[in-house]
């Protein structure tokens, strides 16, 4: 496995992890704003929460799959 796939899914798994953290903690941080609740700001919790999770994967997905 080359190098660069193993560091793209090093950076998926964090960015999972990042969205288990805020899932489990219902809250996320938003920019300029600090540590927000999912009540304080739900369109920014959940967005975080979905595009995190499709960029993971994608990045996954892309490293395991070659495209040739």
């Amino acid at each position: 496995m080359e190098i660069r796939k193993i560091i793209n899914i090093t950076i998926a798994i964090l960015m999972l992890l990042y969205v288990v953290y805020c899932w489990v903690n219902q809250g996320s941080h938003a920019r300029g704003k600090g540590w927000r609740t999912r009540w304080e700001a739900p369109k920014t919790f959940w967005f975080n929460i979905i595009f995190f999770t499709v960029v993971s994967i994608f990045m996954i997905v892309t490293a395991l799959v070659e495209l040739r």
